[in-house]
């Protein structure tokens, strides 16, 4: 195999992986993509619960356990809010690169066999130079994009790893709530009194 030959399977080989690494990364940005609905929905749940802890708590209670209660409380709204900063940078703050639209290389493409088209093997220049700028992009890009997601995953990581701890802290301060008596709803309750006999009343 002569040098000219080995250097062109080198650069179809190069091509190909920069291609494959390219599709590769936005498949990759899309299943984060889809990884974010769990994360929401936990969040928005535990939100709801420590919402409804809140509104029916009996602020005339007092004692050991309501400072349990707050302790919990706090800890799991910290952590809450935590894992909502890190969902917002794993949503939003990230950017990611493509390759350039059609019209862009029809134009680019033309331009190549227009620039080697008083040279003798003008057409295989020409084909040399669009693969190399088109790996070239897909180098760059899929670079940039492996960072990109890289990131996301990361934030997303820890978004998931603090929701777990304010779930924790969440479910015990629910525990608390409900059997050491915080919750104003059981004491507000009316009495439902059933007659099931005549009553005497005695002078």
């Amino acid at each position: 195999m002569s040098a000219d030959e080995k250097s062109k399977t080198i650069n179809d080989e190069l091509f190909e992986l920069c291609e494959k690494l390219y599709f590769h990364e936005v498949d990759t940005r899309d299943k984060v993509n889809a990884r974010l609905q769990m994360p929401f929905a936990i969040g928005v749940a535990m939100a709801g619960i420590l919402s409804f802890m809140l509104q029916n708590l009996d602020r005339a209670a007092s004692g050991t356990w309501l400072y349990v209660f707050y302790g919990c409380y706090f800890f799991s709204g910290s952590f809450i809010f935590l894992g909502t900063w890190y969902f917002i940078k794993a949503a939003w703050s990230t950017e990611y690169q493509f390759v350039a639209p059609g019209v862009f290389w029809t134009n680019y493409k033309a331009e190549c066999y227009y620039s080697y088209e008083h040279l003798e093997n003008a057409d295989e220049l020409a084909r040399n130079a669009f693969r190399s700028m088109l790996s070239d992009q897909y180098g760059r890009t899929s670079s940039a994009n492996a960072i990109a997601n890289d990131m996301r995953a990361y934030h997303l990581h820890l978004t998931l790893k603090f929701l777990i701890h304010a779930g924790m802290y969440a479910m015990f301060a629910l525990m608390v709530f409900y059997f050491s008596g915080l919750n104003k709803q059981e004491k507000d309750s009316p009495v439902r009194v059933l007659i099931t006999a005549p009553i005497t009343l005695e002078k």
